[in-house]
This record gives C-alpha cells, structure tokens and sequence, in this order.
C-alpha cells in the first residue's frame, strides 16, 4: 500500500503498510524454510529457527519470555481466547469487568459469554474517552476476576492509562486482559511492570502481515483452550504454525522497535498541524484530548454536514484521502460511533466524524494537501446544505 499523487493515505489504524524486511523473510519462509516447523528433521529445525526468532524481537518488544507467547490469526482471535479461554477456566463464578468503547471483537464476545451465564459489568468513559479508575475500583470489589481493556482506542486514539489499572488489578488479585493491537509499536509496553496477565496483538498494525497475531499469556493464568487438535502451543492453541507470517510479524516487531520513540514525535508534530489547520474551520470538534491520545490518531467530528457525503466526497476527490469514519464495524452496520456517543457526542456528532491515522509513509507536505482538501469539501457541503 503505498500513497500516490491521487491518493493520500491515512488510515493506518486500519492497516499499515509492510515494513522493511518483512516481505524478504516472509519468502523465505514460504521458500527455502517451508518445512513444518514442528517436525524434527533438519528442515523442520529450519521452520522452528524462524519462528524463534521472531518471537524473541516480539517478547523484546513487550517484556515478555519466548514460551509465554501463543501464536494466533490476529487479535481477534486473542480476544475470542483470552475472554472465552479465562470463562471457560472459572466457570459460574466468572465476572469480567470491561469498557463500553471497547473494539467489536471484545463487546460481542462479551455479549455472547453473557448470554451463556457469564456475568459482566461495562464501565462507561469520561467526556476525554478515560475510564473513572474509581469506577473500576468499585467493579473490582464487586467479585471480578477478569478486566479487559484497551489500550489505546482504535477510533480515536484515546490511551487508557494501563499502568495505574494494572495496580488495583494486582491489589485486588484480578487478572487484567489488554487489547494492545494499536497501542503496539506507539507506546511502551511492559507486560510486567503494567501487571498484564493477558495481551493481545496484530501484526498488521505495525507493518507486518495480516492473518497473524499473538496472545501474551503470564504463567499461571487460568486459560482454557478454544481450539483443540494437535497440542501445539502447551495445547492453548492446535494448529500447525504459519511460519511466514510469523516470521514477518518478527521482522515488523523489530523494525518498529527501532523507530517507535522517534517515528512516535515525529507523527505528534504531524498531527498537531493538521489539528491546528482544522480547527480554523467553525463547527470542527476534537474528540480526545491531545495529552491522553496516541500520537498518529486524530479524530474530528464537524457541523453542518452529513457524515457520509464528507467521507464519500473525500475519499472520491482529487487528491482522494484515504481516512474512515468512526470504526469499519459501525459504519457497516450503518450505525454512527458508539464510541463517541459513548464520550457524550450526539448522535449527528457521531455521525459526522472522521479519524486520520498517520504513519510512517506521512510527511508534513501530504498533512497540508490532506488538511486544504478537507476544509474544502467541507465548505462544498455546506454551501450545498445552504442552498437547499
């Protein structure tokens, strides 16, 4: 994915593009190490090197041992395991404590384990998108024994502050579960300074393939397995291991590694001066505070226009951007954000949103372009709405 003179790509919160290294290891993978990596020949050896080695640059990244990791096909599938897996281990007396800003895939596990008996209480946000860590407080004396959060909000970028929810977890002896697929390779993440019992990850939010992703699994955290075959993985998740994308995974974890602190100030001063040239537009609002949102993230919601002739009318012009409105999911569902419903936006703010997501392809020219061609088709619209 690359951006042309007629597009101008922001939207890697959605994906990122593959970063160097990743397709000359994924080849060969897929050719010259294409053995079964659980297979003890030589060539199986060969497979297994790969993907050790890929799970030392990710355990690197995260604080993590090697063994602790368990591959998945992405972060929804860790999040399908490290819920229903943790439900599945406690029984009735499960209670998981989460948040309603929550990605899909954690909110409609949620609601499929509640209506197989699982108790489960929702926290609602502050007007920034942050959780009322007293709020959580209450939760955790109310019997739970999971809490599952994200780390940093895939709509608009807002980071909860993992750190301090990690502490009452651990006070209170809770196991804390992280979605971490957008936090990964922008913010530090220390699974054993945060007290992080499970972790859930994407290879391709930072660069790497997609259909691939890991659970971070702490020893002694009660899980239990939802696929089951041949054992592999201490049994926590049959299947033969797909050593390409592994290994591109670890190519993306480590090239991320090395650019994350200054990539991470870099795409801040980008995204302040495109904040700071769409605030000269009247009726543009801000959803998250800069302080307490990811760097690459910025999400507006405007007045006087219909959300869907902004998104259509910027992702169709010349220069096209190449942004999304709210989450793929709600917008499929034709619903506006619940997420920021959910921060105290109405329902037509919600609505007429949209989130740019920069990333290392962004350069300062492409945030101006971007900015001008925003402002200028909100301008069309309005002009149309006024004459109507």
């Amino acid at each position: 994915m690359t951006t042309t003179d007629s597009t101008i790509y922001l939207d890697h919160a959605a994906t990122a593009p593959l970063s160097p290294g990743v397709i000359e290891i994924m080849q060969q993978a897929l050719v010259a190490t294409d053995a079964n990596p659980a297979s003890p020949h030589g060539p199986g050896r060969d497979a297994a090197r790969l993907i050790d080695a890929a799970a030392e640059d990710l355990a690197r990244l995260i604080n993590a041992q090697v063994k602790d990791l368990v591959w998945t096909s992405g972060a929804t599938e860790s999040i399908n395991l490290a819920l229903k897996g943790t439900a599945a281990f406690g029984g009735a007396d499960t209670h998981i404590v989460s948040v309603v800003t929550e990605h899909s895939a954690t909110l409609d596990t949620l609601a499929w384990l509640e209506k197989h008996g699982t108790r489960v209480t929702r926290l609602a946000v502050q007007a920034d998108g942050r959780i009322d860590l007293d709020a959580l407080e209450a939760a955790l004396a109310d019997g739970a024994t999971l809490v599952s959060i994200m780390h940093v909000n895939n709509e608009t970028g807002v980071i909860q502050d993992i750190a301090a929810v990690g502490e009452r977890c651990n006070a209170h002896g809770v196991a804390l579960h992280v979605d971490a697929a957008q936090s990964l390779g922008r913010l530090v993440i220390d699974v054993k300074a945060m007290n992080i019992a499970l972790l859930s990850l994407s290879a391709h939010k930072i660069g790497g393939p997609k259909g691939i992703g890991a659970l971070y699994v702490r020893p002694r955290t009660g899980l239990a397995a939802q696929l089951h075959g041949g054992g592999q993985q201490r049994g926590l998740r049959s299947g033969t291991l797909a050593t390409h994308q592994i290994a591109g995974f670890g190519a993306a974890a480590a090239h991320v590694a090395a650019i994350r602190d200054s990539e991470q100030k870099r795409l801040a001063v980008l995204r302040e001066h495109l904040a700071d040239a769409l605030a000269g537009i009247d009726g543009v609002v801000r959803n998250g505070a800069p302080a307490h949102t990811a760097a690459a993230f910025l999400n507006v919601s405007v007045a006087g226009v219909h959300g869907d002739a902004l998104l259509m009318g910027l992702t169709a012009g010349t220069p096209a951007l190449a942004v999304s409105s709210g989450a793929a999911c709600s917008a499929a569902k034709g619903q506006s954000s619940y997420v920021l419903r959910a921060m105290g936006r109405t329902p037509r703010q919600a609505g007429a949103s949209i989130r740019f997501t920069l990333g290392v392809s962004t350069t300062l020219a492409q945030v101006e372009a971007a900015a001008n061609r925003f402002i200028d088709e909100v301008m069309r619209l309005r002009r149309i709405a006024d004459a109507a």
